[in-house]
């Protein structure tokens, strides 16, 4: 196995947005704001597992979409991040999460 980061880039959001079977998205270890920004007005599931960290700027992004999101390869969340997903209206998975801020 890689220790290699994979960032998704907004090309590639695009790609997945166009036909989702044509890129598997959970194995990106990085995401660019803009490639979150494509993604949020994606309708189906979303499956970021392979996220190790998120920008303020891209949670903010992420919770203006409404689908099953899957976030399980973040350890820990900002302030800033925690406060933006629990905006999101659907399905929120962050299960890899192992402590959280006091504030």
């Amino acid at each position: 196995m890689s220790d290699e980061e994979k960032v998704l880039t907004d090309e590639i959001a695009e790609q997945f947005i166009a036909y989702e079977d044509s890129v598997d998205i959970g194995e990106f270890t990085n995401i660019e704001d803009d490639a979150v920004e494509s993604l949020s007005k994606y309708e189906g599931d979303l499956n970021l597992s392979g996220l190790t960290e998120l920008s303020d700027a891209a949670a903010e992004s992420l919770s203006e979409y409404a689908g099953f999101l899957y976030l399980y390869g973040l350890t820990e969340l900002s302030d800033g991040t925690a406060e933006s997903l629990s905006k999101h209206k659907g399905w929120l998975d962050l299960d890899g999460l192992t402590s959280l801020s006091d504030a």
